[in-house]
């Protein structure tokens, strides 16, 4: 299972989450090129009236080799994968402080199914997205594996 499919199965398991991020939690393979987005009929269920109810999109920033432990006999060796977690609310910042600190306590230091061990990286300042014209903010989670 790949990082992001196993966060994003964290994450919707979570009845909490699940109330708090009424336009849905995402990942690119849902949203397809175009993200979230009015015109994108695969995400109309992240908008009510053209504006984004607080949802989230996860998706993959990066993958890396860590160079903790390799095994040339067996073709193995240790990665990171960085997952960005995206929220979005369409004004105000209460329901992303909210599902913010939600994804934190299910994610941070959690072994997850099929992948690995995630720690919290860090989260981005609170920005506006102009396109959506919502608030977003990002909360980074590295993802530490065996890559074979």
């Amino acid at each position: 299972m790949s990082s992001v499919s196993a966060v994003k199965t964290v994450l919707e398991a979570d009845a909490t989450l699940v109330a708090l991020a009424t336009g849905g939690i995402w990942d690119l393979n849902e949203t397809g090129r175009m993200g979230l987005n009015r015109s994108n009929e695969a995400t109309a269920a992240a908008f009510t009236n053209g504006m984004i109810k607080p949802c989230i999109l996860v998706k993959l920033r990066s993958s890396n080799p860590a160079g903790d432990a390799v095994d040339e006999g067996e073709k193995v060796m240790s990665a990171r994968d960085m997952v960005s977690v995206w929220f979005y609310q369409d004004s105000g910042l209460d329901q992303i402080d909210l599902m913010r600190e939600r994804v934190r306590t299910l994610l941070n230091f959690k072994q997850l199914s099929g992948s690995g061990r995630c720690l919290w990286a860090g989260d981005s300042q609170p920005d506006h997205d102009i396109d959506l014209d919502a608030n977003v903010q990002r909360s980074d989670y590295a993802v530490w594996h065996i890559r074979r």
